[in-house]
């Protein structure tokens, strides 16, 4: 009884046709390349029939496709001589002619009936076929037209004659392919021998023959062939020239009467392309730009709509050819005309700008960096140009502008830089010669801005006579009705009153456009309110300067001006946003009202502000410059308190600073940390005068961070800023000191763990920095800055995780983490939630400064992983093995990943539903979980980006490549399973391979792998 179970072999589509098929009916072969869409193609005809064709048993010297050209000409083989490659003869019938098997010689005629169909385009057959099978179809056709054996490359010696059986037609029309395929192969030479690299030596060798042979000879036939084109006839070969083999048809003669005759144009055309892209390979430009330029003159001359049988040209490739030769038939446009002034020293720049106006195709930034080219070159004396040109294309710029942008200060900047020069005529032409070709929307924008130029020209009185030539030129070019220049003709008049005055305002700014006129008491009645209005705006004006500048020099010239202006007002009170720290504020409120209290005050606000604003060198300038002020000999007392506060002000901008700027080392860390030394000292002495708690937090967090720890430990631990850097440098001292598994300092354990516990206050504070709290863990967590000191704050973090989340299946490892307790008590009364996403905060803020710690990522991806972000889990991982693999250019180490990574990965992939993803890792593991694969395999992958054959090429095991060939075989699957089983096939994951070849090839495999995992998750 038959096994259902048994996989059955899956049917062929209907339309499928079999090679053998086509040697048992060769009439079939018309039939099916007559179908719209023929399986197999007229291509994998070809390749199926060289394929098929036996060895030749009757002679060593015959070469047979199947064999991949065993049988090639010795390693001295060259080209003949042109002249004797012309002038070929017919052999006398007495000699030898084919040495081939029937089966042998149906099939070399079936291949070439396949590629006369072809048009023997040998384009199609260069991208479709093997180098290997490309020389066997031409040593085939070169074999049947000559009528006898014929080896591939041509030897030294090769014998022109052909046989009965050949054809001299043939044998020209073989010889020509032969020449063309010579000189087509230098230009993909070097990847050839790469594609040939797997095959036999003996078969490198011979590829290798065929490229090195000499072209020389090719190109003088094929010129020459040219030359005699018109006294020569030349024949292609028709689909019904190659007769086929059959029972009813015993002889092997081929029709070679049925063979075309083509024009000498087509043939030039075609030999004239090629020789053409030979010349640009070998950089002969000026032979290839001959040779393009009587390939298109023949071209041309070809009567169109006539079919084509030897000429093969895309107009698209034509045109490229020509384009870089440099002799393009396509007019340029007014860009690649633009872009070849620039190479050419702005030749002809002025017409092409002149002719964008009209059809504006070149960007306007474009045409802006222009100038500004021109303007350098000739200030540079490398453009040996007068300033016309340059006025020229300014001009011709400032007409594109009013198109592109409106007239909106387009005219401003051109007449006040070129205002020495005669700069009314090149804009005026520029606007006549554009204006035949604006629409009314352009034709407005010329108006407005011819409006604008006129009363700006006006106003200036030694630019009159220009604005007279401007209107007059306005006038004549027919845009303005009559009402329009009588209006304009009125505000010319009115702008000509005489100006007040006044530095800030004119009489032009306050122009009353009514038709009533002013009268004697009226306008010295504006003028007095207008003053007023002056004065009230001078003011404010300084006071919105004092607030934007960022100079101490520029602060005191404003403040002597202000204070010139009798302010009814402090000018410390001007900006209600400057806030000064409250030891200064106190001494500077206690000072007498002078210029040295709004001084000191508007300093320190200032700087205060700008360095929130991270602009801290000009927030230190500021305060030096306070400083010294504060050092004058006539001032003491409260002022040296002062300087020696501003002292430490200036060391907390600084430090903010280079934690900002860490990885950057703007400043002098060992003077840094010596200045914190300081400023800690006076904490510990009781100085009368102390810095801010803010500033001594700051100077043991920096010192905590350049792991200067015993300057930490004998400070005062009662002030709570200064717990958390304390506690961890006691902790790092003692880990010094700690012999065997002795467990750390506790203290920096307890005040961690403290910040969790299930209390609101506690709670909210212990949330990340996105939250808005002011939490003390986060304020100290935010300033952290070197590696060890993450790592001890993320062990703490990832052991009370542990400890909380109690599920061994969700374990975080770090380092440091040994040292801390395994059990908490009463551990209901601490907040998970608040833990996790405190250490994922941290995490983040870690890798932001060390993206490339391995444990870190790990660790964030075992975190996302609890959460259940799978997808982030994976991330975290595949970011740790391309990080550990060095961007996967070196082999993945046990010290980067470990099995319960792996299986951490398997599961979320798993989890993602992309199970061949999961399939795969399971290789990774030390020895491979077949119960996973397995259970993977069966499922069906949800997600799209899991296509389950696109991984094939990352399988090594040969175990899992078996069921995944049974699983197709099953599911009815062909086309997968014949893609697995040509993996299985592969050379390097033969079973008898050495275990370095095992190696090699599982490690490309891997990176291959994550390669792909990295484009889909890090990209």
């Amino acid at each position: 009884m038959e096994d259902p179970l048994k996989p059955k072999p899956v049917p062929l589509a209907a339309e499928t046709v079999l090679w053998f098929e086509f040697l048992l009916d060769p009439h079939k072969i018309t039939q099916h390349l007559q179908c719209k869409n023929p399986e197999p193609s007229a291509v994998e005809l070809i390749m199926q029939f060289i394929s098929m064709t036996p060895d030749s048993a009757n002679a060593s010297t015959v070469a047979t496709p199947g064999s991949d050209l065993q049988n090639l000409g010795g390693a001295n083989a060259t080209t003949p001589a042109t002249s004797a490659a012309l002038n070929v003869q017919q052999q006398r019938p007495a000699e030898v002619g084919l040495q081939l098997s029937r089966k042998q010689l149906a099939l070399k005629i079936l291949e070439l009936k396949v590629a006369t169909w072809l048009k023997w385009d040998l384009d199609v057959l260069e991208k479709s076929l093997p180098v290997v099978m490309q020389l066997s179809l031409l040593r085939d056709l070169c074999t049947i037209s000559y009528g006898r054996t014929v080896t591939i490359p041509f030897a030294s010696d090769f014998d022109f004659k052909i046989a009965a059986t050949g054809n001299e037609r043939a044998a020209r029309f073989a010889l020509t392919i032969y020449h063309r395929m010579l000189l087509r192969m230098q230009l993909i030479k070097d990847s050839a021998l790469k594609a040939v690299r797997s095959l036999m030596y003996q078969t490198v060798d011979q590829v290798q023959q065929f490229l090195e042979t000499p072209t020389q000879p090719s190109i003088e036939y094929l010129e020459q062939l040219c030359a005699s084109a018109n006294n020569k006839q030349f024949y292609v070969f028709h689909y019904d020239s190659f007769v086929t083999l059959d029972c009813d048809h015993m002889s092997a003669t081929q029709n070679y009467d049925m063979m075309r005759l083509i024009t000498p144009n087509e043939l030039r055309a075609q030999l004239h392309y090629e020789l053409a892209h030979y010349y640009l390979h070998t950089k002969q430009y000026m032979l290839a730009r001959e040779s393009a330029a009587a390939c298109n003159s023949n071209l041309q001359a070809l009567p169109e709509g006539g079919t084509l049988f030897f000429c093969h040209i895309r107009p698209a490739e034509l045109e490229g050819l020509l384009q870089a030769c440099g002799i393009s038939a396509h007019q340029q446009t007014l860009l690649e005309r633009f872009h070849q002034s620039l190479l050419n020293n702005y030749a002809d720049i002025v017409p092409i700008l002149r002719l964008d106006n009209r059809a504006r195709e070149i960007p306007l930034v474009s045409r802006r960096n222009v100038e500004l080219d021109i303007e350098g070159a000739i200030s540079t004396g490398l453009l040996k140009e007068t300033r016309l040109l340059l006025l020229q294309v300014a001009a011709l710029n400032v007409v594109r502008t009013i198109f592109e942008w409106g007239n909106i200060f387009g005219n401003v900047e051109y007449f006040e830089k070129y205002h020495d020069m005669d700069c009314m005529p090149p804009i005026v032409e520029a606007m006549q010669d554009a204006l035949t070709h604006c629409g009314i929307a352009q034709r407005s924008a010329l108006k407005h801005f011819l409006i604008d130029c006129v009363l700006h020209q006006q106003q200036e009185p030694q630019q009159q006579d220009q604005c007279r030539q401007l209107l007059l030129s306005a006038k004549e070019m027919g845009i303005f009705s009559t009402e329009e220049l009588l209006d304009l003709d009125e505000q010319l008049l009115q702008s000509t009153q005489s100006a007040l005055g006044n530095s800030l305002a004119t009489l032009n700014d306050w122009i009353c456009h009514s038709k009533s006129k002013l009268t004697a008491l009226n306008l010295n009645a504006f003028y007095n309110i207008c003053s007023a209005a002056v004065t009230r705006v001078e003011v404010a004006a300084l006071e919105r300067q004092l607030i934007t500048c960022t100079t101490a020099n520029s602060v005191r010239i404003l403040l002597v001006k202000l204070c010139g202006t009798a302010p009814g007002k402090p000018l410390w009170a001007i900006n209600p946003s400057w806030d000064v720290p409250q030891p200064l504020k106190s001494l500077i409120m206690a000072m007498p009202v002078s210029f040295l209290q709004d001084f000191s005050y508007v300093l320190l606000g200032k700087a205060r502000e700008l360095a929130a604003r991270g602009n801290y060198i000009d927030a230190v300038s500021m305060l030096s410059v306070l400083k010294s002020e504060t050092q004058r000999q006539e001032l003491a007392g409260s002022a040296q308190i002062m300087c020696k506060l501003i002292t430490w002000e200036i060391l907390h901008i600084q430090i903010t600073q280079c934690l900002e700027e860490w990885h950057q080392k703007p400043l002098d860390l060992a003077a840094l940390g010596g200045r914190c030394k300081q400023c800690l000292g006076a904490l510990q002495a009781g100085e009368s005068v102390m810095p801010r708690m803010e500033i001594l937090e700051s100077c043991a967090i920096m010192l905590l961070n350049l792991t200067d720890f015993p300057a930490l430990i004998y400070l005062d631990k009662r002030a709570a800023p200064l717990e958390f850097p304390l506690s961890f440098a006691s902790t790092f001292i003692e880990m010094e000191k700690m012999k065997g598994p002795k467990k750390a300092c506790r203290d920096a354990w307890e005040l961690m763990l403290s910040m969790f516990l299930n209390i609101p206050k506690r709670s909210a504070a212990s949330l990340p920095a996105g939250s808005g709290t002011n939490s003390p863990l986060l304020a100290f967590l935010q300033r952290v800055r070197h590696q060890m000191v993450f790592g001890l704050a993320i062990s703490m973090l990832g052991k009370m995780h542990n400890i909380l989340k109690d599920d061994p299946n969700h374990d975080l490892n770090c380092e440091y983490m040994q040292l801390w307790p395994v059990t908490l008590t009463n551990p209901n009364s601490y907040s998970l939630r608040s833990v996790c996403e405190t250490l994922q905060w941290l995490l983040s803020e870690a890798l932001s400064h060390y993206p490339q710690t391995i444990s870190w990522l790990k660790m964030k991806g075992d975190l996302e992983l609890a959460i259940g972000n799978n997808e982030s889990a994976m991330r975290c991982y595949v970011n740790a093995l391309v990080t550990g693999t060095d961007y996967c250019t070196l082999p993945l180490q046990r010290n980067v990943v470990d099995d319960y990574v792996i299986r951490k990965m398997i599961r979320c992939a798993a989890n993602l539903g992309c199970h061949m993803q999961a399939t795969v890792l399971c290789q990774f593991l030390e020895e491979i979980d077949y119960g996973i694969v397995f259970k993977n395999l069966s499922e069906k992958s949800s997600n799209f980006t899991d296509a389950m054959d696109a991984y094939y090429s990352c399988i090594w095991d040969t175990t899992l490549l078996e069921f995944i060939v049974n699983l197709h075989a099953k599911r009815g699957e062909h086309s997968r399973k014949l893609e697995a089983i040509s993996m299985m096939g592969t050379l390097e994951l033969n079973a008898n391979n050495n275990e370095e070849i095992k190696r090699e090839s599982a490690m490309v495999r891997k990176s291959r792998f994550l390669r792909a995992l990295a484009k889909q998750y890090l990209l």
